[in-house]
């Protein structure tokens, strides 16, 4: 039988705003308590729920009327009593291509790192990460998390303009910039993959919870998939 997990702490935000908070820390396992309770709160509160935005550790409930937490913390255990709430994640691949035209940050990580331009890019592709946050910009997905060997701080003066669809890392996370932005992650490369379009009946690609692997691709590859628009 798998452990209770605790009911998480509760603060009022509004009147119709709630926050739920588990530990502070970024690790897979919290991950997935947050997405569980989040998925708990759409399925309990029903119509009553406005919207529910989770994060790292919290998840943010707006509601239409003022909720009985205490009843919510009988429901939360009785939920895990019935073993219910099973949700499998969508497995998505997505082409890079490290061309140095691309990888504008490349060198800082092997001199930060010590590593080699093949290493990096093995350890990079060779996680399965998951999307952990949505923010920053609209679709940028917060993916971890990333090989320590590869933590490298964020650049200390951030770019003015950073092109849409560069992959950069940045501590214990790797990213995409789904827009033409200013940003400090150090780039290592691209994809062709539109992450945000508006005209799309859906115009993220990512959702949390989903599990996000990179496979490398040459610049001829890349050039055609995005005359395609992919």
């Amino acid at each position: 039988m798998k452990p209770i997990i605790k009911f998480p702490q509760t603060m009022w935000i509004s009147h119709n705003t709630i926050r739920f908070a588990f530990n502070e820390v970024i690790s897979q396992e919290n991950f997935h308590i947050v997405q569980k309770f989040n998925r708990f709160l759409k399925k309990t509160l029903q119509s009553n729920l406005i919207e529910s935005v989770a994060s790292y550790h919290t998840v943010t409930a707006y509601v239409q009327h003022k909720i009985d937490v205490d009843f919510l913390q009988e429901q939360w255990l009785v939920m895990q009593s019935n073993a219910l709430d099973e949700e499998t994640s969508r497995q998505l691949h997505i082409p890079i291509c490290y061309d140095e035209e691309f990888a504008l940050d490349m060198q800082r990580v092997i001199d930060y790192t010590g590593l080699s331009f093949e290493e990096i890019k093995k350890m990079h592709m060779a996680k399965v990460y998951s999307v952990y946050l949505i923010g920053f910009l609209p679709g940028f997905p917060y993916l971890g998390d990333l090989d320590s060997r590869l933590f490298v701080p964020r650049l200390a003066k951030p770019r003015p303009f950073v092109s849409a669809s560069s992959v950069g890392i940045g501590g214990g996370q790797t990213g995409i910039y789904p827009l033409d932005s200013p940003g400090g992650w150090n780039i290592l490369g691209k994809t062709p993959v539109n992450l945000f379009d508006i005209h799309r009946q859906d115009p993220f690609i990512f959702s949390l919870g989903d599990q996000v692997q990179f496979y490398e691709i040459t610049k001829q590859t890349f050039l055609e998939l995005k005359s395609k628009g992919v």
